[in-house]
């Protein structure tokens, strides 16, 4: 799929505070903001970049589309709310306008993998994961799919409902939240990385996608390779807070 990026604006529709730290937006897109009204189209995992004005001076920060490419143009942020910029999205109403550009993005899926997928997440860090896992699980024939989704505690574990839900009703997907407090009979005690070593045997035969912040990326990536998975198959992408 030939997607180009453009310029659009975009209505706040809903703003949703799901833990402490990590906000829910929902914006639908103007289409014919665009220059050429060019609809807008994106893959799962790509990313739109909002732009703010400051001080006079124009900024932008880029967010991951947390929501299905099949209820384009309207999109979903999920937001940790750690820097001016987040802070500024997350002050956001509904009926207020963002200007933005996009989509862009390097961890996307363009059709169905044809091996099993491992996914592992922390914070914000769930956004373009939650967008490849709503998209898979529309097709007619998803692979089977693990969540590892980790947090400080039970409270910074956004969706888990959502999560929940969908490990029981489809026998193909499997989540493991995992939280270092060690609190919450639902989840397992530890980091994301103990977890998949814990619940994952045969990791040469998976794709892995991993999506945290900052260094946690690296350490994240390095255990796994660790404990076998290959890097030809295993992608990051990370977020940063300003």
């Amino acid at each position: 799929m030939n997607i180009q990026p453009d310029d659009y604006r975009a209505q706040v529709l809903c703003v949703v505070q799901m833990t402490p730290t990590i906000w829910s937006l929902h914006l639908g897109i103007d289409e014919e903001s665009s220059g050429g009204s060019i609809p807008f189209r994106f893959l799962p995992g790509q990313a739109i970049w909002p732009r703010f004005e400051r001080e006079g001076r124009t900024f932008t920060k880029i967010y991951s589309i947390a929501s299905t490419p099949l209820i384009a143009p309207e999109v979903e942020l999920c937001i940790s709310r750690v820097g001016w910029a987040s802070d500024y999205m997350c002050r956001l109403k509904p009926g207020d306008w963002v200007d933005l550009r996009g989509p862009y993005g390097m961890m996307t899926l363009e059709a169905v993998p044809e091996r099993d997928v491992v996914y592992v997440a922390e914070g914000s860090g769930i956004a373009p994961i939650k967008s490849h896992i709503e998209w898979l699980f529309a097709q007619d024939n998803p692979p089977n799919v693990w969540l590892f989704y980790g947090g400080a505690d039970p409270s910074e574990i956004a969706y888990h409902a959502l999560w929940k839900d969908l490990a029981a009703h489809n026998l193909k997907f499997r989540y493991i939240p995992t939280v270092r407090s060690g609190e919450g009979e639902e989840f397992e005690p530890g980091s994301v990385e103990e977890a998949v070593a814990a619940f994952i045997r045969q990791p040469r035969a998976l794709q892995v996608d991993i999506c945290a912040v900052e260094d946690r990326v690296d350490t994240i990536k390095h255990a796994l390779l660790q404990h076998g998975f290959e890097p030809a198959h295993l992608r990051t992408e990370r977020f940063c807070s300003y």
